[in-house]
C-alpha cells in the first residue's frame, strides 16, 4: 500500500482564474504557484485502502497433511497452494481449532499446532511453505490471517 503521501505546498491562498465557457457557465483554472504538488486522493485510493484493510482481517484456512511433510531429517517441509497470497504479504499463523472440538481433538490439535507454530513459514506467489523440526502425526488445519 502506498505510503509517503504529499500535500500541496504553496504560500497564501489558492488562486483561480475564471474562464467563461461557450454555454454561459464558468470554469475554474488553478493558477496557484506550488512549491510541491500533492498526491491525488480519491475513490481509487480509498478503494485500495479498504481492500488492504479487509485483506488484513481475512483468515485463509490451510490444511497441512501428516503425510505431506517431506525430508528425511529436520527441518521437514510442506508447501501448499494458497490462492491470492503474494510473496510481499506477511500473514500471521493462527489456530483454526473448531469451537465444538472434543477434548481429545483439542489435545491432538494443540500438539500439532504447537509443532507448526514453533517452526517457520514463508509465502510465495500462490504458495505457503511450512518448516517444522518434528512432523505432526495428524492432519491439521491452520489459519493464515492477512491473506
Amino acid at each position: 500500500m502506498k505510503t509517503g503521501w504529499k500535500d500541496d505546498i504553496f504560500e497564501g491562498k489558492r488562486k483561480f482564474t475564471l474562464i467563461q465557457n461557450e454555454d454561459h457557465t464558468v470554469s475554474l483554472e488553478d493558477v496557484t504557484e506550488y512549491t510541491q504538488n500533492g498526491d491525488a486522493f480519491g475513490a481509487m485510493e480509498l478503494d485500495a485502502i479498504g481492500e488492504e484493510f479487509n485483506r488484513a482481517k481475512e483468515t485463509v484456512l490451510v490444511t497441512l497433511t501428516a503425510s505431506g511433510w517431506t525430508g528425511t531429517a529436520a527441518p521437514y517441509i510442506q508447501t501448499v497452494t494458497v490462492r491470492d497470497v503474494k510473496e510481499s504479504m506477511e500473514p500471521v499463523l493462527v489456530s483454526a481449532l473448531e469451537d465444538e472440538a472434543s477434548e481429545t481433538e483439542q489435545k491432538a490439535y494443540s500438539k500439532a499446532f504447537g509443532i507448526v507454530s514453533s517452526g517457520t513459514a514463508s509465502v510465495g506467489d500462490g504458495t505457503a511453505t511450512f518448516k517444522v523440526y518434528k512432523k505432526p502425526v495428524v492432519d491439521i488445519v491452520v489459519g493464515l490471517k492477512g491473506v
